[in-house]
Protein backbone atom coordinates (compact mmCIF):
# COMPACT_ATOMS: atom_id res chain seq x y z
CA UNK A 1 0.00 0.00 0.00
CA UNK A 2 2.72 2.51 0.69
CA UNK A 3 4.57 1.22 -2.62
CA UNK A 4 1.36 2.12 -4.21
CA UNK A 5 0.45 5.54 -2.09
CA UNK A 6 4.08 7.19 -3.52
CA UNK A 7 3.48 5.74 -6.93
CA UNK A 8 0.04 7.91 -6.59
CA UNK A 9 1.62 10.71 -5.83
CA UNK A 10 3.68 11.30 -8.64
CA UNK A 11 0.52 10.13 -10.92
CA UNK A 12 -1.46 13.09 -9.62
CA UNK A 13 1.69 15.57 -9.18
CA UNK A 14 1.60 16.00 -5.95
CA UNK A 15 4.55 15.69 -3.59
CA UNK A 16 3.19 12.99 -1.02
CA UNK A 17 0.09 10.95 -0.56
CA UNK A 18 -1.49 9.78 2.83
CA UNK A 19 -1.81 6.60 3.90
CA UNK A 20 -2.85 4.64 6.54
CA UNK A 21 -1.78 1.30 8.50
CA UNK A 22 1.97 2.84 8.94
CA UNK A 23 1.83 2.96 12.99
CA UNK A 24 3.47 1.09 15.07
CA UNK A 25 5.20 -0.29 11.85
CA UNK A 26 9.11 -0.17 11.70
CA UNK A 27 8.75 1.41 8.09
CA UNK A 28 8.04 4.40 8.89
CA UNK A 29 11.39 4.57 10.90
CA UNK A 30 13.27 2.91 8.19
CA UNK A 31 12.32 5.00 5.12
CA UNK A 32 12.18 8.48 7.10
CA UNK A 33 8.58 8.80 6.14
CA UNK A 34 6.75 11.97 8.25
CA UNK A 35 3.39 12.32 9.50
CA UNK A 36 1.53 15.26 9.52
CA UNK A 37 -1.61 16.59 11.51
CA UNK A 38 -5.49 16.04 10.29
CA UNK A 39 -5.70 19.47 8.65
CA UNK A 40 -9.36 18.69 9.18
CA UNK A 41 -9.52 18.54 13.44
CA UNK A 42 -9.08 14.91 14.22
CA UNK A 43 -6.44 15.76 16.13
CA UNK A 44 -4.59 12.14 14.49
CA UNK A 45 -1.35 12.29 12.74
CA UNK A 46 -1.04 10.38 9.30
CA UNK A 47 2.00 9.17 7.50
CA UNK A 48 2.72 10.37 3.90
CA UNK A 49 4.63 8.55 1.54
CA UNK A 50 6.98 11.03 -0.83
CA UNK A 51 6.05 10.67 -4.58
CA UNK A 52 7.73 7.68 -5.90
CA UNK A 53 8.41 8.58 -10.20
CA UNK A 54 10.54 5.81 -11.51
CA UNK A 55 12.47 7.08 -14.97
CA UNK A 56 10.99 3.29 -16.65
CA UNK A 57 7.77 0.84 -16.20
CA UNK A 58 7.76 -1.47 -17.69
CA UNK A 59 4.25 -3.72 -17.34
CA UNK A 60 3.28 -7.09 -19.01
CA UNK A 61 -0.58 -7.23 -20.48
CA UNK A 62 -2.47 -9.55 -21.81
CA UNK A 63 -3.00 -7.64 -24.89
CA UNK A 64 -1.82 -4.78 -27.33
CA UNK A 65 -1.91 -3.31 -30.33
CA UNK A 66 0.69 -1.58 -32.50
CA UNK A 67 -0.22 1.74 -31.14
CA UNK A 68 0.60 1.12 -27.38
CA UNK A 69 -2.76 0.68 -26.59
CA UNK A 70 -2.37 -1.91 -23.37
CA UNK A 71 -5.19 -4.31 -21.61
CA UNK A 72 -4.54 -6.12 -18.21
CA UNK A 73 -7.57 -8.67 -17.73
CA UNK A 74 -6.23 -9.25 -14.12
CA UNK A 75 -5.99 -6.86 -11.28
CA UNK A 76 -4.30 -3.71 -12.68
CA UNK A 77 -3.20 -2.92 -8.32
CA UNK A 78 0.49 -1.66 -9.24
CA UNK A 79 0.23 -1.33 -13.46
CA UNK A 80 -2.26 1.58 -13.36
CA UNK A 81 -0.58 4.01 -10.72
CA UNK A 82 3.07 2.65 -12.19
CA UNK A 83 2.43 3.23 -15.85
CA UNK A 84 1.27 7.24 -14.35
CA UNK A 85 3.75 8.12 -12.80
CA UNK A 86 6.77 6.80 -14.59
CA UNK A 87 8.78 9.36 -17.64
CA UNK A 88 8.93 6.77 -19.68
CA UNK A 89 6.83 2.99 -20.36
CA UNK A 90 7.72 0.12 -21.84
CA UNK A 91 4.87 -2.94 -22.56
CA UNK A 92 5.66 -6.73 -23.08
CA UNK A 93 2.13 -8.52 -23.74
CA UNK A 94 1.33 -12.24 -24.59
CA UNK A 95 -0.23 -11.28 -27.58
CA UNK A 96 -0.69 -8.62 -30.44
CA UNK A 97 -4.10 -7.78 -31.17
CA UNK A 98 -5.97 -5.30 -34.07
CA UNK A 99 -6.63 -1.75 -32.72
CA UNK A 100 -10.18 -2.54 -34.29
CA UNK A 101 -10.19 -5.05 -31.00
CA UNK A 102 -9.59 -2.75 -28.55
CA UNK A 103 -11.57 -0.42 -29.78
CA UNK A 104 -14.70 -2.25 -29.43
CA UNK A 105 -14.28 -1.72 -25.76
CA UNK A 106 -12.11 0.86 -24.88
CA UNK A 107 -12.87 0.47 -21.34
CA UNK A 108 -10.44 -2.17 -20.80
CA UNK A 109 -7.96 -0.45 -22.34
CA UNK A 110 -4.95 -0.06 -19.07
CA UNK A 111 -2.31 2.15 -19.93
CA UNK A 112 -3.15 4.39 -23.67
CA UNK A 113 -0.27 3.86 -26.66
CA UNK A 114 -0.04 7.65 -26.43
CA UNK A 115 2.11 6.38 -22.66
CA UNK A 116 3.86 3.78 -24.07
CA UNK A 117 7.11 3.91 -25.79
CA UNK A 118 7.42 0.46 -26.94
CA UNK A 119 6.09 -2.80 -27.09
CA UNK A 120 7.37 -6.22 -27.36
CA UNK A 121 5.58 -9.67 -27.72
CA UNK A 122 6.28 -12.02 -24.94
CA UNK A 123 4.25 -15.11 -24.75
CA UNK A 124 4.15 -16.40 -20.94
CA UNK A 125 6.25 -12.90 -20.08
CA UNK A 126 4.94 -13.22 -16.92
CA UNK A 127 6.20 -16.33 -15.86
CA UNK A 128 6.27 -17.54 -13.12
CA UNK A 129 3.49 -15.30 -12.00
CA UNK A 130 0.37 -15.05 -13.78
CA UNK A 131 -1.21 -13.29 -16.74
CA UNK A 132 -5.07 -13.71 -16.31
CA UNK A 133 -6.86 -14.83 -18.70
CA UNK A 134 -3.63 -17.35 -20.39
CA UNK A 135 -2.10 -18.95 -17.06
CA UNK A 136 -1.39 -19.00 -13.33
CA UNK A 137 1.48 -18.87 -10.94
CA UNK A 138 4.06 -21.52 -11.51
CA UNK A 139 4.06 -22.50 -7.30
CA UNK A 140 6.49 -24.99 -7.64
CA UNK A 141 9.29 -22.87 -10.21
CA UNK A 142 8.86 -20.13 -7.19
CA UNK A 143 9.49 -22.12 -4.22
CA UNK A 144 12.87 -23.52 -5.97
CA UNK A 145 13.97 -20.06 -7.10
CA UNK A 146 13.55 -18.93 -3.41
CA UNK A 147 16.06 -21.61 -1.79
CA UNK A 148 19.21 -20.57 -0.74
CA UNK A 149 21.73 -22.72 -2.65
CA UNK A 150 24.42 -22.74 -4.82
CA UNK A 151 23.05 -22.90 -8.81
CA UNK A 152 19.43 -21.56 -7.96
CA UNK A 153 19.15 -18.76 -10.61
CA UNK A 154 20.85 -20.38 -13.48
CA UNK A 155 18.12 -23.93 -12.32
CA UNK A 156 15.75 -21.11 -12.52
CA UNK A 157 16.70 -19.90 -15.92
CA UNK A 158 16.53 -22.85 -17.76
CA UNK A 159 13.15 -23.40 -17.05
CA UNK A 160 12.05 -20.91 -18.20
CA UNK A 161 9.53 -20.54 -21.18
CA UNK A 162 11.84 -19.11 -23.25
CA UNK A 163 14.73 -21.77 -22.84
CA UNK A 164 11.74 -24.38 -23.23
CA UNK A 165 10.95 -23.22 -26.35
CA UNK A 166 14.61 -22.98 -27.54
CA UNK A 167 15.11 -26.51 -26.48
CA UNK A 168 12.05 -27.82 -28.31
CA UNK A 169 13.24 -25.47 -31.50
CA UNK A 170 16.33 -27.63 -31.08
CA UNK A 171 14.69 -30.97 -30.80
CA UNK A 172 12.57 -29.92 -33.75
CA UNK A 173 15.41 -28.89 -36.24
CA UNK A 174 17.25 -32.63 -34.94
CA UNK A 175 13.91 -34.96 -36.33
CA UNK A 176 13.82 -32.93 -39.20
CA UNK A 177 17.58 -33.10 -40.08
CA UNK A 178 17.03 -37.06 -39.27
CA UNK A 179 14.19 -36.61 -41.33
CA UNK A 180 15.67 -35.33 -43.87
CA UNK A 181 18.88 -38.24 -43.50
CA UNK A 182 16.32 -40.99 -43.61
CA UNK A 183 14.80 -40.16 -47.09
CA UNK A 184 17.91 -39.73 -48.43
CA UNK A 185 19.27 -43.28 -46.98
CA UNK A 186 15.69 -44.49 -48.66
CA UNK A 187 16.42 -42.85 -51.95
CA UNK A 188 19.97 -43.91 -52.19
CA UNK A 189 18.95 -47.75 -51.35
CA UNK A 190 16.03 -47.27 -54.43
CA UNK A 191 18.15 -46.36 -56.97
CA UNK A 192 20.71 -49.69 -55.82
Amino acid sequence: MTLVAGLRAASYGVPFQPVGGVHGSDLARLNGWRTLRDPYGSGKDVYVIPAIAPDVAVIHAAEADEEGNARVYGSPFWDHPLTRAAKRVLVTAERLVPTDVLRMQPELTLVPGFMVEAVAIVPRGAWPGSMHPYYEVDYPAVEAYMKDEPGVLEAHLSTAPECQDQQQERQNQQQERQGRKGKTEDAKEIKS
